[in-house]
């Protein structure tokens, strides 16, 4: 006689999740094998018994009533499809069931559900930069592995996905970049209560994300008097190239996107103070502000290449305007930065210096070369492509504006 598998409507207890309920799930049994099916519903102890007894109170509401209806529905659905599913199927097994009830849909525990709800808030909260790479890590991962739950991420699976990408050529770095985003769903899943800390794979002794060792891309003092020095026409994307690479060396290493993004409310008298963009965007409850000192070489960036209306708010450098969508102001820079570093690998073969420069070596040599002047590594490290610049940072915004004014003298030491 053959044995059907049992399905139940279960409440998983074992893990409460921040909004007090717990996640409903679709159990199915089979020869003692048991396997759990989020359908993306969380009730309390309570809801659930009155749910599944179908039992009126007063003491809820319209809505407290509707809501457990409306899961009613949607669990006694699932039971059924999976009835259905199983009813037609010769021989059960699971791999096979789950083909088949989770055709068509992301299921709750679906990681690229995780993935989609992720990118969605990123673009709300105007992280339009991060939400694309978690899309491109999302899709290496759908080619990988087009149907992937939360269960299935462990230390085997993530070795093999490393192993595939190495088979095609991928870098450890490109490894990296891929699994970071993945590695930080989980991480919120875990914090979410869908699933315990136990069954996380990344970490010691489990999976660890290869880490490539960085490429130096400072420039030595030489070299960088041969980008300030060189002599461009006026009004031409070399110049422009040129001016972009000084400012953000004597601005700290700032990137482009922070450049770009100044205003003339930033300046205040001798100094510019402002925040990254990205800080802002991701911890804006502890955002540190910024400053250097506005070196002559500074000024006359300004005043060759920035607006002539000076009011508050409005953007130093013409290239970003108010009213930009977070995804077009993204496209802007982009495009930018793409010109710049164009025109400075051209600058740099005309003026003989061996390297592939772009605008993040003014960031490292910025940083190179005051260490080499003896400036504390407290105030700035070696290489500012770290996840976190918070330290450097703030140690940097509590130096004293006489020493601040020394830094630029280094930085201008040829």
């Amino acid at each position: 006689m053959q044995i059907n598998p049992t399905i139940v409507t279960h409440l998983d207890t074992r893990r409460k999740k921040k909004s007090g309920g717990y996640p409903i799930k679709l159990r199915i049994t089979f020869l003692k094998e048991q396997k759990y099916y989020s359908t993306g519903f969380d009730l309390t102890a309570e809801e659930f018994e009155l749910m599944q007894s179908n039992s009126k109170t007063k003491e809820l509401s319209v809505k407290e009533r509707r809501k457990l209806q409306e899961t009613k529905i949607q669990c006694d659905s699932n039971v059924v499809k999976a009835n259905e599913i199983i009813r037609k199927m010769p021989v059960f097994d699971f791999k096979a069931f789950e083909k088949k009830f989770l055709i068509g849909q992301h299921s709750s525990d679906s990681v690229y559900l995780y993935y989609d709800n992720t990118i969605k808030k990123m673009k709300q909260e105007a992280r339009v930069g991060t939400a694309s790479n978690y899309n491109t890590s999302m899709n290496s991962l759908k080619k990988f592995s087009p149907k992937l739950l939360l269960r299935n991420i462990t230390v085997e699976f993530l070795r093999d996905y490393e192993n595939w990408l190495l088979a095609q050529k991928r870098s450890p770095t490109t490894v990296g970049i891929y699994l970071r985003p993945l590695r930080a769903i989980l991480n919120q899943v875990i914090e979410e209560g869908e699933i315990s800390r136990d069954q996380y794979p990344f970490g010691k002794r489990r999976y660890q994300i290869p880490s490539s060792r960085n490429i130096k891309k400072a420039l030595t003092l030489s070299e960088i008097g041969k980008i300030v020095h060189f002599e461009a026409v006026p009004g031409t994307w070399y110049e422009r190239a040129r001016d972009m690479f000084v400012f953000s060396y004597f601005a700290n290493g700032m990137n482009i996107k922070d450049i770009l993004r100044l205003k003339y409310e930033n300046i205040h008298g001798d100094y510019v103070r402002f925040t990254r963009a990205k800080t802002f965007l991701t911890n804006r409850s502890n955002s540190t502000q910024i400053s250097f000192h506005l070196t002559n070489e500074l000024v006359a960036i300004i005043d060759r290449f920035g607006n002539k209306e000076k009011s508050p708010d409005n953007f130093i450098f013409p290239v970003l305007h108010a009213g930009l969508t977070p995804t077009k102001e993204m496209a802007t820079v982009q495009q930018f930065t793409q010109m710049v570093n164009k025109y400075l690998f051209k600058i740099a073969e005309e003026t003989g210096i061996d390297k592939k420069v772009t605008t993040y070596f003014a960031r490292h040599s910025f940083a190179t070369v005051l260490k080499k002047k003896g400036i504390s590594p407290l105030l700035i490290s070696e290489s500012l492509g770290h996840t976190s610049l918070k330290t450097t940072e703030s140690y940097l915004d509590s130096f004293e504006d006489e020493r601040k004014k020394e830094i630029g003298e280094l930085l201008r030491n040829f």
